[in-house]
């Protein structure tokens, strides 16, 4: 059993688990009986990852990059939103991140799975030129890919890419490429020790 976030007489539910079985996600009661979206691994246990600033939240999928998508309650009428989580971003309200393609009033009302590279989220929102309830399907582009350090892709880490990194340095955000070595949105020393630890291989 995973446990839950509250008292003994609180409740979980698993909704999705990664690719390699290691990050389930869900839903769990509080203390104060408040729903939460989870996220759980073997080491940390189950986290509460917060809500867009309503009641409840729930977490449906997670990608292999731990990107964590579903549905919060929002203010300020506590209505249903799709949000997207990542330990870098925190949970960001999908209907923001993409509010270019929804200009006609329509919504993103819960996110339900993510491709395991992170790349597509599908779910439900309301249509509102149609006046309905709709699927929809997002492409977030090309996503971070983590690697061994050879961020110039050519088969050596070497001091190219050593070089590449420290230039790159105290950079953050989603799309930096592959001096994002450990796909964490920053690159730091962790990515700049992956590099150092694996200097010399495949050359």
């Amino acid at each position: 059993m995973l446990g839950t976030l509250g008292a003994s007489n609180s409740y979980s539910i698993a909704y999705g688990v990664s690719p390699d079985g290691a990050v389930v996600v869900g839903e769990s009661s509080r203390v104060d009986q408040l729903q939460r979206a989870f996220r759980w691994t073997q080491a940390s246990g189950i986290e509460d990852i917060g809500s867009l600033g309503g009641t409840r939240s729930v977490a449906y999928g997670v990608s292999s990059n731990d990107a964590v998508v579903g549905m919060s309650l929002a203010p300020p009428a506590n209505n249903r939103r799709a949000f997207i989580w990542t330990r870098a971003t925190g949970m960001l309200n999908l209907n923001d991140v993409y509010s270019s393609l929804l200009q006609d009033g329509s919504v993103l009302t819960e996110a339900y799975a993510i491709t395991p590279d992170g790349r597509y989220i599908v779910g439900r929102g309301f249509n509102r030129s149609r006046s309905r309830e709709e699927a929809f399907l997002l492409d977030r582009g090309p996503q971070c890919a983590a690697h061994t350090g050879d961020v110039d892709a050519n088969g050596c880490v070497d001091d190219a890419d050593l070089l590449a990194i420290l230039f790159a340095f105290g950079q953050s955000g989603n799309n930096l490429g592959r001096v994002d070595v450990n796909c964490d949105a920053t690159v730091d020393d962790a990515g700049l020790l992956i590099v150092l630890f694996n200097f010399g291989s495949g050359c």
